[in-house]
């Protein structure tokens, strides 16, 4: 386990690695609203087209490597695990952006933009999508209510709440078994959700058929077998399993995975989104397990740039939307005659800029508020500083 200072750990390249997921979110979404708008696109491409599912599910990953690894970490120094402390640091961490957002999208945005049903936030089911918002079932909302302009992607904040909430006290109670418990969870979600299926196929239109298909719904996006395979990999890399990392550490090793996750990106390898979602998320565990264990890794994401942009990548994952819209409703006159080519010169770059600055603003004037208070509640810290840790 990489360790610093006593009750700090950092992991080179995560930070570089959580930009990358999310500029792979960003450009997806980018595309989705160029074809929504009648604009020329490149949704239709696989690269585009799994690029955002493949950024969100490596953000899962990402959260099960790094809140088991620290976890595991915390239970060794103090013989145990401190919850009420865990559940303020993610409060800290994740309720001020995420309500913000939320305070912007239902009562803000709607009477000042006008974009796909932005103005029917305050008339259509407002009461539902909002208490579901308020309670942290985004992900449940986005099944079964209109969708909210601007805070949509907040559907996999709900998701990440939700591991949150239950996993400190897996990790207490099955510290023993973590190992199986880890492997276990994806079984058992995949086989409860077919379960699930049949059973209502086999019910009586009612009630309990309704309660049956809302449920699946929620456990559609109940994403966290996604969390569990990269908190296995935290647990290899804290018990030092040798035989085992030496091989997934191996150069040529490397060089495979590296070539598989490519592969898979370009192509959508396995036609089935949940079996390509699994898939991809043990090959980025692989890849979280070398950049944050392996000195020799061939990939380097270390730097100084990518330590900024993975800090504020909170920020930007929830405010891309609001940029590129704000990007593209300020120059849709001339858009539509530049093309993919010209039109994609002048977005890209836009969108970013005015994300990362947007982003920066909100982490240095808001966000940091609250990321200093968390402190107190730290017992192991990750990143290069304790206010700028994104854990």
């Amino acid at each position: 386990m990489p360790q610093s200072a006593s009750g700090r750990i950092y992991f080179p390249g995560l930070n570089g690695l959580r930009f990358l997921a999310a500029a792979m979110v960003i450009v997806s979404h980018i595309e989705q609203f160029k074809k929504e708008e009648g604009l020329p696109n490149l949704d239709h491409t696989t690269l585009i087209g799994t690029a955002g599912e493949y950024g969100v599910s490596l953000f899962f990953v990402l959260s099960g490597f790094l809140i088991t690894s620290l976890l595991l970490t915390e239970e060794k120094m103090t013989g145990g695990i401190d919850v009420r402390k865990f559940y303020m640091r993610r409060i800290l961490r994740i309720w001020p952006l995420y309500y913000l957002l939320i305070v912007l999208a239902f009562f803000v945005l709607p009477h000042f933009l006008e974009v796909g049903g932005a103005e029917n936030v305050l008339k259509t089911a407002f009461w539902p999508k909002l208490l579901l918002f308020i309670f942290f079932l985004p992900n449940l909302a986005l099944k079964v209510v209109p969708v909210v302009p601007f805070a949509s992607q907040a559907w996999s904040i709900g998701t990440e709440e939700q591991f949150y909430l239950v996993w400190p006290w897996l990790l207490k109670r099955f510290r023993r078994f973590l190992s199986l418990l880890l492997a276990g969870i994806p079984v058992v979600l995949i086989l409860g959700r077919k379960l699930l299926v049949v059973l209502c196929d086999r019910l009586a239109p009612g009630h309990l058929q309704h309660a049956g298909i809302l449920l699946g719904r929620f456990l559609d996006t109940f994403n966290i077998e996604f969390m569990a395979i990269g908190g296995l990999g935290a647990w290899l890399l804290f018990e030092n399993k040798k035989k085992i990392l030496s091989v997934l550490f191996h150069p040529a090793f490397q060089i495979g995975l590296y070539a598989t996750i490519l592969f898979s990106l370009a192509t959508g390898l396995f036609g089935h989104v949940k079996v390509r979602y699994l898939f991809n998320a043990m090959l980025f565990t692989l890849l979280i397990l070398n950049l944050a264990g392996n000195k020799n890794t061939l990939l380097k994401l270390e730097s100084k740039g990518f330590r900024f942009l993975g800090k504020i990548s909170y920020g930007l994952y929830m405010f891309h939307p609001l940029c590129f819209y704000l990007i593209f409703y300020s120059s849709r006159q001339f858009l539509p005659s530049m093309g993919i080519a010209l039109g994609n010169t002048f977005l890209y770059p836009t969108v970013f800029l005015l994300t990362i600055g947007m982003s920066w603003l909100s982490y240095e004037f808001f966000e940091k508020y609250f990321l200093r208070k968390k402190n107190r509640y730290t017992l192991v810290s990750s990143g290069d500083k304790i206010e700028s840790s994104n854990a």
